[in-house]
């Protein structure tokens, strides 16, 4: 596997685990884990957090600048590779139930994880050497990634913001109404 594709392999072992814990309990049974329970709300934390971190450890070391830190592309990769299997883990949890808040949270994670893959599409479209490169399809690559993490920043806010909402609904529910 390319060393520049490297999180794609590590995300989909992480899909895959995901997946096999799930189609175990599935097997023994007879039902997918609600998201209620213990392995619903962990896998869900986890995917949580791992989105929370994947937007949030990235944008720091991004801003930084300071490559102390490691390079920028470990953090690109760790940033993709989390971003998929955070969402993924988010949308298992749900055991296929979207109702209120909860069908917003995930029409949200889909909306970010597809902009997510269009933005690593665009981020391989735009060169990193100048040498050679077509001056405008340089600069018209560079304004579709300006206009996508335009789009993706607030997108992603709006997705932790329902997110947000969705845990305290949750836990209200599951707690203070018992």
């Amino acid at each position: 596997m390319s060393k520049h594709r490297r999180e794609l392999g590590f995300a989909g072992l992480g899909i895959a685990l995901v997946t096999t814990v799930y189609v175990v309990v599935y097997k023994v049974t007879g039902e997918l884990p609600p998201a209620s329970s213990a392995l619903g709300h962990t896998v869900g934390i986890i995917g949580t957090i791992f989105m929370i971190l994947s937007q949030t450890a990235y944008s720091i070391r991004k801003q930084a600048g300071n490559t102390r830190w490691g390079p920028m592309v470990k953090w690109l990769q760790s940033h993709v590779m989390m971003g998929l299997v955070g969402p993924y883990m988010v949308l298992i949890h749900s055991a296929g139930k979207f109702n209120g808040l909860a069908a917003i949270a995930a029409a949200m994670t889909v909306i970010v994880l597809i902009s997510g893959i269009v933005g690593r599409y665009l981020y391989t479209a735009v060169p990193r050497e100048i040498e050679g490169v077509n001056p405008e399809h340089l600069a018209k690559a560079k304004k579709a990634l300006a206009t996508w993490r335009a789009i993706h920043i607030p997108l992603t806010w709006t997705l932790f913001t329902s997110v947000l909402v969705h845990v305290a609904g949750a836990l209200y529910y599951a707690t203070l109404q018992r």
